[in-house]
């Protein structure tokens, strides 16, 4: 009975370990995070490898197969800008894995996942809105996270990516590094987190997996899929403040604060407004914005690098 115990035991410990790691403060965590883990424990291969399950979230952990990392909860875009920030300071727990995936936290595991995705360096998603286009990659060449026309092959979701250990802790610390050095100078990219993630993988060797692998709910799928992102309703869910501006506070010039929150208010409508741009220009892959984005980078790269 001793020898089949120690033989037990030995399978055990040898399995390979997967960290699943997802973001949820304010409203997620309750609206998202107890299905997504449940999702989790019914489609993935256990006999396998061991699942361990990391929240980062400003909320009291009611369930002892969740660990809990806690951070404070800030108003979008920085409660998903700031994700590499908070990754980077839990790798000396999270590296003790073999693998590491993040996933969103409005994600549904809804079919087994093939175990030979895991034996990737490096994986990602194919944005399902951008199969037949360039994608939105970041265009402004100010920007740390602009992607070089010659680069732009795939894009990639910013919700459903991971990789080995040593990939994954490359990854996450370059890009904390150009979070933080771009927020110094008051810089964000065009889409946020998922523009530093497609600037990193356009210049990294990066497993493709298809759009099925993060397929949106509601839409109707090109195969079955095996994870579904689910619909939600951004403003409740996100807690931002009414978008009415009190435009008297600011006049009577009595309160800072007011001032100050007139101005998020007003970034925020600007910035999705670009975005809006942004995403339709490059959905509709016009012949001149592409022209244009070739010709400003042969005329501003190094004379050695010209072939014209």
């Amino acid at each position: 009975m001793e020898k089949i115990n120690s033989i037990n035991m030995t399978n055990i410990t040898t399995k390979r370990t997967i960290g699943i790691i997802t973001i949820a403060t304010g409203k997620y965590y309750a609206e998202f995070i107890p299905n997504l883990k449940d999702s989790i424990d019914l489609n993935f291969a256990t006999d396998q490898y061991q699942i361990h399950f990391y929240c980062f979230t400003d909320v009291l952990a009611t369930r002892a197969d969740i660990q809990c990392f806690p951070i404070a909860h800030f108003g979008w875009p920085f409660s998903t800008l700031l994700r590499y920030h908070w990754i980077d300071e839990q790798l000396p727990t999270l590296l003790k894995h073999d693998f590491l995936l993040y996933l969103d936290a409005d994600m549904k595991v809804v079919a087994p996942l093939p175990d030979s995705i895991f034996d990737n360096e490096l994986i990602a998603v194919e944005h399902p809105g951008f199969m037949h286009a360039g994608g939105a990659f970041e265009i402004d060449r100010q920007e740390s996270s602009y992607t070089p026309p010659q680069l732009r092959k795939t894009y990639f979701q910013g919700c459903c990516w991971g990789g080995k250990t040593t990939a994954f802790k490359n990854l996450i610390q370059n890009l904390n590094s150009m979070v933080e050095a771009d927020l110094k100078n008051a810089a964000i990219p065009i889409w946020h987190d998922e523009s530093y993630l497609n600037h990193y993988l356009a210049l990294h060797t990066c497993t493709t997996l298809p759009p099925t692998f993060a397929w949106p709910q509601g839409e109707s799928p090109i195969d079955p899929p095996y994870i579904l992102h689910l619909e939600k309703a951004h403003g409740s869910i996100r807690q931002t403040e009414s978008m009415q501006l009190n435009v008297i506070e600011l006049l009577s010039a009595k309160n800072m604060q007011d001032e100050l929150e007139l101005y998020k208010k007003l970034y925020l409508v600007a910035h999705e407004k670009c975005q809006r741009l942004e995403d339709r220009l490059a959905k509709k892959n016009l012949w001149w914005l592409r022209l244009r984005e070739w010709l400003a980078y042969y005329k501003k790269s190094p004379d050695k690098n010209r072939n014209l």
